[in-house]
């Protein structure tokens, strides 16, 4: 075997993983993506909730107290002699009906703020990935766009000179080339970021793959939507998570205004064995009880404000998206345009066109193409939203 067919065999070996790579679907990604700053803030709130109620479990406050005391006597004339006592206090938390709020509130907000989160991070991830497909396409209609610059541009060169053009058409192409690098340029950079924001939400590869498309738009029923909007998950979350941290303030005024104790204690004294039975009372200080009740008050009533402005720039969002979709126009393929920009290219090669003349429908089909590729975009995007919002 000669040397150069060595050398593409060894070539053609080393590219045999990048040609078997599936290109990257939007469920691949889902699949691969990490726990959001949400999930975790939700755990963490849910661990919270779990400790204010296991802090309350059995009827009281906090963990028992044990205390052991001994004291040596020595009576005058007798033998001496050794006092032991052990007592365990019982700090009381005589508040169920409240704490029996708080944990059938947790059971039922639990499900509800979990698949809130879940919903939440699969839309920012459908979001990012549309948002990269649309810059992987447009990068690659920018490469193309350059590559026909450059053909024209050579075309007007020979042209120019063999006397059949003016210079200045020359003049023409090269600016138009120098556009087109830069709008191939900030295509790069805008995949860049888009690619990154993937990245930063799933284990993906740091260098931009391949996208595969989106796919058909997924129809959505149109009876009652509005209605069906209104009635989504996003909403029972939000309400039950004002509900949850409502009755949470109210445990936590309920624990700081505990204030009895059942005390025991058993001890000996000489031969005598004595036990002991009692409870205990913590005095308030004056005005603490209302202070603690106001204060309460006063986080409830945030805790309400928040929930109403939410519950706001939900119906808002809802709003918007309702708008959106009734006046969404139908999605169309991409066109190509490779035989419309052949037949002008041909046309410049013979000089029945000039540049200047070829140029405005050069745009014009890029333009073209565009638009449908944003368009497809938006439409994903839009349908993954209300998607998202329904029940």
């Amino acid at each position: 075997m000669t040397w150069p067919r060595i050398f593409w065999a060894l070539a053609w070996v080393l590219a045999l993983p990048a040609l078997a790579q599936a290109p990257l679907s939007y469920a691949d990604i889902l699949a691969r993506v990490r726990p959001t700053t949400e999930q975790v803030r939700l755990d963490v709130r849910l661990a919270e909730y779990g400790m204010q109620l296991q802090d309350t479990r059995g009827f009281l406050r906090e963990g028992p107290t044990v205390s052991v005391e001994g004291a040596a006597r020595r009576p005058s004339g007798l033998p001496a002699y050794t006092d032991k006592a052990a007592e365990i206090e019982f700090p009381l938390f005589l508040a169920p009906r409240i704490r029996g709020g708080l944990e059938a509130s947790l059971g039922q907000a639990h499900p509800l703020l979990v698949e809130s989160v879940q919903r939440e991070a699969a839309l920012r991830v459908k979001f990012a990935y549309l948002e990269a497909w649309l810059a992987q396409r447009t990068l690659a209609l920018r490469e193309a766009d350059l590559a026909t610059v450059e053909r024209w541009l050579s075309v007007t060169q020979r042209r120019a000179q063999d006397g059949q053009e003016p210079s200045y058409q020359v003049d023409l192409v090269e600016g138009e080339r120098l556009k087109a690098q830069q709008d191939l340029d900030e295509a790069r950079t805008r995949m860049a970021g888009a690619w990154a924001a993937i990245v930063a939400l799933a284990d993906v590869p740091a260098t931009p793959v391949p996208l595969a498309d989106p796919g058909a738009v997924q129809p959505v029923p149109e009876e009652n939507i509005q209605d069906r909007l209104r009635q989504g998950p996003l909403r029972r979350a939000l309400e039950a998570q004002a509900d949850l941290e409502t009755r949470s303030l109210r445990l936590k005024e309920a624990q700081a205004q505990a204030r009895w104790s059942l005390r025991t204690s058993y001890g000996t004294e000489a031969e005598d064995h004595i036990l002991r039975l009692g409870v205990s009372v913590r005095l308030p200080r004056p005005g603490e009880g209302t202070v603690l009740k106001q204060s309460t008050d006063a986080q409830i009533r945030v805790v309400r404000g928040e929930l109403r402005q939410a519950l706001a720039e939900l119906d808002a969002r809802i709003l918007g998206v309702w708008y959106r979709f009734h006046r969404a126009s139908e999605v169309t393929p991409v066109p190509d345009f490779s035989l419309a920009l052949a037949t002008v290219e041909g046309r410049l090669a013979s000089g029945q066109d000039q540049p200047s003349e070829a140029f405005p429908i050069r745009r014009q089909l890029l333009e073209a193409q565009m638009a449908a590729l944003r368009r497809i975009q938006a439409r994903h995007a839009l349908t993954s939203e209300i998607q998202y919002l329904l029940p």
